[in-house]
């Protein structure tokens, strides 16, 4: 584990490390902007057809599904209880809700499969980020962090109107990606020999890429300890209740399998989702207090990951 945990940190490092030396002269947004179009565009939808093309339809999938389901709901539950009774902005909420109940399960979670349990792991980090981080996200996560700017009141509108957002979901190669690998899978159309080595090459650029991303978006900020505090709640929920949750519904509704669930319970211990800056700037939340919020889960998540990962095994 220990090698496990550098070879993550070296990449991790290397996205901090931009933001101080700039080669080249390239700032750190530049490398922001460029990595999550090169990652969002190529490199995750990619993986993600990948994934899901050999995806196995078998009862495990459905489990991951409902344990994804089942934990994501009493999270977003959790942190809806807690906003709702936090004196803060509106917009402040929304996107304290979002680094409270929606994990890096692609951007860290696909790797940490690989590095942890290997071979065919990735494809659970998949299926989990695209029910969590794609699907839920910006349907019943929206419909919250929409509903903390008119006051905490869930308006029937405001849920179509997310509902109706077709727009945005026909846009991302994330979606389109599941479905065409999802359809292949289905009618039973196997993959030519040669995209097996497409799918290795794609694998080992994306978990670099995905955690110097990550490091990218890790920052020091001033004030630090005062603006901290109010995410603190944000921190527990994701780095403790969640993999709790998960945890119990495992527990509770029986094994998808053991590696599979030892997978699903890694996922589910992960910091706030990179994909929460996107989030923010779309449904114009707080970004500044996600940034705040990320990077504090993220430094809390280097004490808790570990001791997951020990309880894990």
């Amino acid at each position: 584990m220990p090698g496990t945990l550098l070879t993550l940190s070296l990449f991790i490092v290397v996205g901090i490390g931009w933001r101080f030396v700039q080669p080249g002269g390239l700032s750190n947004g530049a490398l922001q902007r460029a990595l999550t179009a090169l990652i969002h565009f190529v490199f995750l939808p990619l993986a993600v057809f990948f994934a899901m093309a050999d995806l196995p339809l078998n009862e495990a999938a459905l489990r991951i599904l409902f344990y994804v389901l089942g934990t994501t709901a009493v999270a977003l539950a959790l942190a809806w209880f807690w906003l709702w009774k936090a004196n803060l902005p509106g917009k402040t909420k929304g996107a304290l809700l979002a680094a409270a109940a929606f994990g890096s399960v692609f951007f860290l979670g696909m790797p940490m499969n690989v590095l942890f349990y290997p071979d065919w792991t990735m494809r659970v980090a998949v299926e989990y980020g695209l029910v969590a981080n794609v699907l839920l996200m910006y349907t019943a996560g929206a419909l919250l962090s929409r509903s903390f700017a008119d006051g905490g009141k869930v308006q029937f509108k405001k849920a179509v109107a997310v509902l109706k957002d077709y727009g945005q979901w026909v846009k991302d190669p994330l979606v389109w990606a599941a479905v065409l690998g999802l359809v292949l899978n289905l009618v039973g159309v196997g993959l030519p020999n040669w995209l097996a080595t497409v799918a290795s090459s794609v694998d080992g650029a994306l978990l670099a890429l995905l955690l110097i991303s990550v490091g990218s978006y890790l920052v020091w900020m001033k004030a630090w300890n005062p603006q901290a505090v109010r995410a603190l709640p944000a921190a527990a929920i994701q780095l403790i209740a969640v993999p709790l949750v998960m945890w119990g519904i495992a527990s509770l509704f029986g094994s998808a399998g053991v590696k599979t669930t030892q997978t699903l319970l890694l996922d589910s211990t992960l910091p706030a989702t990179v994909l929460g800056f996107a989030y923010c700037e779309r449904f114009k939340l707080d970004t500044a207090s996600y940034t705040m919020a990320f990077t504090l889960i993220a430094v809390l998540s280097v004490i808790t990951v570990p001791i997951w990962a020990v309880v894990l095994h």
